[in-house]
């Protein structure tokens, strides 16, 4: 994380010619180089930056050689952000459940801002699949009336692979290389990336995940 401390000096700066957090995202500085990877982490050392948390009820740390996320209320979500900040992205991610309810979501969060402002591209343990916004605390789905279903999420506690795309107005969903869903949405133009679990009528849902890696599109 420290390679990113000096972000507010020039800010300081540019207090009076409009400097915005927008303006500060990692891939639209101009001395950041033209390679594609922004961030990757394979969650083998605990020096990613990712909040950390536990309790009886939740758990949001390092664990197996990955980031796991488990939590045991109904109806309710934990996610974990390193504390970036992006306008574009493609992000990774490889994850698997290793217990709880197969009627969750997990996936990849987007353009987060705080808790209660955000995208959400998740899919569930039994084959559904769906891009929240969550919006001054209220949830939404974007594009759909209700989450999809498809043959392409595996199950059973085999490990998917996830592509987000945050580009632009464009919000679009691959799992094991299909796509799934493509929406367009300009509410959130910019900010963290993470990772999201969260259960619905039943609790208990526990994911893994294995990799995470963010690149410049």
């Amino acid at each position: 994380m420290k390679k990113f401390s000096f972000w507010l000096l020039p800010c300081i700066a540019l207090l009076l010619t409009g400097c915005t957090a927008e303006n500060l995202a990692a891939d639209t500085l101009p001395w950041v180089s033209d390679a594609p990877i922004l961030f990757a982490d394979d969650f083998s050392r605990q020096t990613g930056g990712w909040q950390t948390h536990q309790d009886r009820l939740s758990y949001i740390g390092y664990e197996q050689d990955g980031f796991r996320l488990w939590v045991d209320v109904p109806n309710f979500q934990v996610w974990s952000v390193p504390g970036l900040n992006f306008v574009n992205t493609h992000i990774y991610t490889r994850a698997r459940q290793l217990a709880g309810p197969s009627d969750n979501l997990w996936g990849v969060l987007c353009r987060y801002q705080d808790g209660d402002n955000y995208y959400a591209l998740v899919i569930s343990s039994d084959g559904y699949y769906g891009i929240m916004k969550k919006q001054a605390g209220v949830p939404s789905l974007v594009g759909l009336d209700q989450m999809g279903f498809s043959e392409a999420i595996h199950r059973e506690g085999e490990a998917n692979e996830i592509l987000a795309i945050c580009e632009g107005d464009q919000l679009a969903l691959f799992v094991n290389e299909v796509r799934l869903l493509l929406v367009n949405d300009d509410t959130f133009t910019h900010g963290d990336v993470g990772l999201i679990a969260g259960n619905l009528a039943q609790p208990g849902v526990d994911i893994l995940f294995e990799h995470f890696i963010v690149v410049k599109p």
